[in-house]
Parts: structure tokens; C-alpha cells; sequence
């Protein structure tokens, strides 16, 4: 196991401000979240698989990748250049708590069922972590079910949809929350 500062060090040498910022953020988040316990990994910035998602945790190597495009802010700015202060953390840190929760289930057993994020490990993270968060959410595993000759997933009223939870927290989020530059 490479100790935290050492890999802090090498983030921020790699990515700068970014890689700083990510894993302050982290152990931020570890503190908050999970009471200390995930082990830290390598935090990186670049293209996450086919570029599909906004972060990606790699259990095989304990790795984050956050997707470069989070650098980019996410609020009007009327800079012309675009910098560091721009940087829209309330996003960044929603990935990256998304991306430690991946982390914690794998370092803590894995997970069983459908995907990482239909099954009762993900799920029961989701809703703790939420009411954490103060959403008033609830998350279950959705069963995939059939209608017309087709496979669907129903959701029980007032349960996050499988892309909700594929997307948890930041697609809970007020559309507001964001555009806030703190």
C-alpha cells in the first residue's frame, strides 16, 4: 500500500491543482463518508472507459479516474481565461464520492447482483450516504421485469430509476446546485 502523502504528492505533480484538489477532496469525503476506512489509491484526471462516464473506479489497480471534462466549468464565467478558480468542485466532489463508493464495496467484499450499481451493496451505500447528504431519496434494486415481449426495469414509486442511481448523487441534485461557483 503507497502511503496517502505519497500519493498525494505524485497527483499533485501529475495534474497540479487538480490532482491537490482531488485528494484533499478524498480524504475529505473518506473522513465524512466512510469514517477513514477506504484505502487510498491513485487519483488520476484523463478519459474514463469509451468516454462514457464522468469517473471510473478500477478495483484491480484501487484507481479513480476522473473524466478531464469536469476541469471545465460548469457555470457562465466571464473570464476569458479559464482557470483554476472556475473549477466547479461541487461536481468534481459528487464523482468523486460516487467513484468511493465503488472503492468502498470493493475493498469491503465486493458486490452481488446485476451491475455495480443494481445490487444491495450500492443501494444500501446510496441511501445511507443520502440522508448524510440531506436528499430525501430512496434507492432499492430494481428487478428487471417483462411487458409486451420486452425486458423493462419498474421502479418503485418514489425510488430512483436505474439512471438515477447509475448517476447518484449528482443526478439527484437540484438543477441549481451546480451553478453555484463555491
Amino acid at each position: 500500500m503507497i502511503p496517502f502523502a505519497d500519493l498525494q504528492k505524485t497527483g499533485k505533480k501529475l495534474f497540479g491543482d487538480f490532482g491537490a484538489w482531488a485528494f484533499d477532496e478524498w480524504k475529505t469525503l473518506n473522513e465524512a463518508f466512510f469514517n477513514g476506512e477506504i484505502i487510498p489509491g491513485e487519483i488520476i484526471w484523463g478519459s474514463t472507459p469509451n468516454d462514457r462516464s464522468l469517473g471510473y473506479y478500477s478495483a484491480t489497480e484501487n484507481l479513480i479516474c476522473l473524466h478531464k471534462f469536469l476541469m471545465r466549468p460548469t457555470y457562465p464565467t466571464n473570464d476569458l481565461k479559464w482557470r483554476f478558480r472556475h473549477f466547479n468542485k461541487r461536481k468534481a466532489g459528487d464523482v468523486l464520492l460516487h467513484e468511493m463508493i465503488h472503492q468502498r464495496i470493493h475493498q469491503t467484499g465486493g458486490w452481488v447482483g446485476e451491475t455495480s450499481h443494481n445490487n444491495e451493496r450500492f443501494v444500501e451505500e446510496v441511501n445511507r450516504i443520502s440522508k448524510l447528504l440531506g436528499m430525501d431519496i430512496k434507492a432499492r434494486v430494481i428487478e428487471p421485469g417483462t411487458g409486451q415481449g420486452k425486458t423493462s426495469c419498474p421502479v418503485e414509486p418514489g425510488c430512483l430509476t436505474l439512471g438515477q442511481l447509475i448517476h447518484f448523487p449528482y443526478a439527484s441534485r437540484s438543477c441549481n446546485y451546480y451553478y453555484d461557483p463555491r
